[in-house]
C-alpha cells in the first residue's frame, strides 16, 4: 500500500510541476502583449484605405449626380 500512496503522491508532483511550468510560460507570453500583425495584412488594409479616400474624393469632385465620366457614356 506505501508503494501506491507514494508512486500517487510523485505523480501529482510531477503535474502540478508541469502545469505550474505552463503557466509560466503563458503568462510570459502574455507580458510580452500582442503579436504584431503581418506585413501583408497591415499592407492590404492601407491599400484598401487609400481606395476609400481616393473613392471620396472622386465623389467629392464629379458631385452626388456624376461628372465628366457620365457625359461621355451617354
Amino acid at each position: 500500500m506505501d508503494l501506491n500512496e507514494y508512486l500517487l503522491e510523485f505523480l501529482v508532483r510531477s503535474r502540478l510541476d508541469e502545469m505550474r511550468a505552463a503557466r509560466a510560460h503563458w503568462s510570459h507570453l502574455d507580458a510580452a502583449g500582442p503579436a504584431a500583425r503581418p506585413l501583408r495584412v497591415a499592407l492590404g488594409h492601407g491599400l484598401i484605405r487609400l481606395g476609400e479616400r481616393l473613392q471620396a474624393v472622386s465623389g467629392a469632385i464629379d458631385g452626388p449626380g456624376g461628372g465628366a465620366r457620365d457625359a461621355v457614356r451617354g
